[in-house]
């Protein structure tokens, strides 16, 4: 039995569902006629903010091309001829999940416009990160990519070439 003041788990995933959908219902003003916006608007036009509901939590994000995606703070007219709040997606291949190698020797994983400095030495090592993934890694963070062969080569790097 949950506790007071709090709603089972099931009814907390259905109000969340409905509070991500992007489109809501437009509020009633209690004369039995919805607070519609007319469907005339073309698609991309601003709406009253209030036919959208809730602002989304989400936040703006810059994709690494300099665009930004993520929640607009826009409620526009969508295709299905409701409003609802702008959300836009980073370009394929730039947005959140792109990493950079930075640091000298390519050696550092950051985030994209972090770029780091580091000391110009070469490292055994340092032959490992050149065929491993600087990608997000699962707790957000930019990182390399743990596999086998990453971890085998750093616990063995390659010798230095002699001159």
């Amino acid at each position: 039995m949950p506790k007071p003041g709090l709603l089972p788990l099931a009814a907390l995933a259905l109000v969340s569902a409905a509070a991500c959908t992007g489109a809501s219902s437009p509020p009633s003003d209690g004369s039995g006629s919805s607070n519609s916006v007319p469907t005339d608007k073309p698609v991309g036009a601003e709406c009253d903010k209030t036919t959208c509901g809730p602002a989304p939590g989400m936040p703006a994000q810059q994709c690494a091309d300099g665009t930004m995606g993520g929640n607009t703070g826009r409620c526009i007219m969508k295709p299905t001829g409701q409003c609802g709040w702008e959300i836009l997606d980073c370009p394929a291949g730039t947005g959140a999940g792109a990493c950079v190698r930075t640091g000298c020797s390519g050696t550092v994983c950051a985030e994209p416009g972090n770029d780091v400095m580091t000391t110009c030495e070469f490292r055994p090592e340092h032959a490992c990160y050149a065929d491993a993934k600087c990608e997000r890694q699962q707790n957000g963070a930019c990182g390399f990519t743990q596999t086998p062969q990453l971890s085998a080569c750093l616990a063995n790097p390659p010798k230095a070439p002699s001159n």
